[in-house]
């Protein structure tokens, strides 16, 4: 998951799409009651997972969009 505090200003280094640099600037200028922009994920990587199952035998799989790795505004 993605923690933590957007900037006032989102730059292009943080890949914000439109909506959330439009919700910044509405936020700030016209009203304080629309939210602002949250940290969320921007890129997922899978995750790996063995499983032993009820005959014994291993199972190996991997779960695709699982951990994020990257955050955006």
């Amino acid at each position: 998951y993605c923690k933590g505090v957007c900037p006032r200003v989102l730059h292009y280094g943080l890949t914000s799409p439109n909506h959330a640099i439009i919700q910044n600037l509405v936020s700030e200028l016209v009203d304080q009651n629309v939210p602002q922009p949250s940290c969320v994920p921007y890129k997922y990587v899978p995750i790996s997972i063995l499983l032993i199952e009820a005959n014994g035998s291993i199972l190996y799989k991997e779960y695709e969009g699982m951990i994020a790795q990257s955050c955006t505004c």
